[in-house]
């Protein structure tokens, strides 16, 4: 019975993770199916959870593991738990990655089951960022609650937790300073609304230094204020409401210090 339970869970869990590579913005593809069986599709397994291009050094392979543990520090700090254990597609080479389904992404998360690494998505502010998505995930209830949490919420919890400088608030004042424009949170609710902007604010090549991510650090600002009222509690009480079927709008303004939208983006 137990065999049979084990058995029906990966077989969901395949069926989620083959869904969201055909839904997942920038995993539009059939290469994301590879991502179903890793090993039959050249991946090594160089430990439980982690597939490894076979020609990634152990040097390189020491290093990965130690990113994925801050990362995963990063995870249990901010939400004081854990209760995804996705596993890891890492590539050294960026034939690998597209093999695998990037259209030149540094890392993506496939639904709580698995997260793809790019050559430069092999660090932890990354791996702490895609995790972000796979608890956030979970968390709200899976598959069928995920689309009631706007993109903009779900992105700018993953930039909050996994702090990178060019999402700061630094960054954001910087924004601000330059008066550059930004999108508005109704211009983020859906996976397709974030697409869409991130390529008209220039966002789709990963490394870019003129580029001030503004699309990203609109929804991180957004947070980093929320977040600041709500609190972890808060935060937790959002999730677990939206799991049990409740508004995210009426949520996110009981549980904060108002509704979406505090944000006045420079025209």
């Amino acid at each position: 019975m137990r065999r049979l339970s084990t058995g029906l869970t990966v077989f969901w869990r395949s069926v989620l993770l083959a869904a969201c590579a055909l839904l997942l913005a920038g995993c539009g593809t059939l290469n994301s199916a590879r991502m179903l069986a890793p090993s039959l599709s050249g991946m090594e397994e160089w430990r439980p959870g982690l597939f490894v291009e076979p020609a990634m050094s152990a040097a390189q392979r020491q290093a990965l593991e130690q990113q994925i543990a801050l990362g995963r520090a990063q995870v249990e700090r901010f939400f004081g738990a854990i209760v995804t254990a996705p596993y890891f597609v890492a590539c050294i080479s960026f034939d690998c990655a597209r093999r695998f389904g990037s259209y030149g992404e540094r890392a993506a998360a496939f639904g709580d089951s698995a997260i793809r690494l790019s050559p430069d998505g092999l660090q932890a502010a990354l791996v702490a960022h895609e995790w972000s998505h796979a608890e956030l995930y979970r968390r709200v209830g899976g598959w069928w609650r995920i689309s009631a949490i706007p993109r903009w919420f779900d992105e700018g919890v993953a930039v909050v937790l996994a702090d990178e400088a060019r999402h700061s608030p630094a960054n954001w004042q910087e924004i601000q300073r330059r008066g550059l424009s930004t999108p508005t949170l109704d211009e983020l609710v859906t996976r397709r609304d974030w697409t869409e902007a991130v390529r008209r604010y220039g966002e789709t090549r990963a490394e870019d230094p003129d580029n001030l991510r503004r699309v990203y650090s609109t929804a991180g600002h957004e947070l980093r204020g929320w977040l600041a009222c709500a609190g972890r509690e808060g935060l937790a009480g959002l999730l677990a409401g939206v799991d049990q079927g409740q508004a995210f709008d009426a949520l996110y303004a009981r549980l904060g210090c108002g509704g979406p939208g505090r944000i006045s983006p420079a025209r």
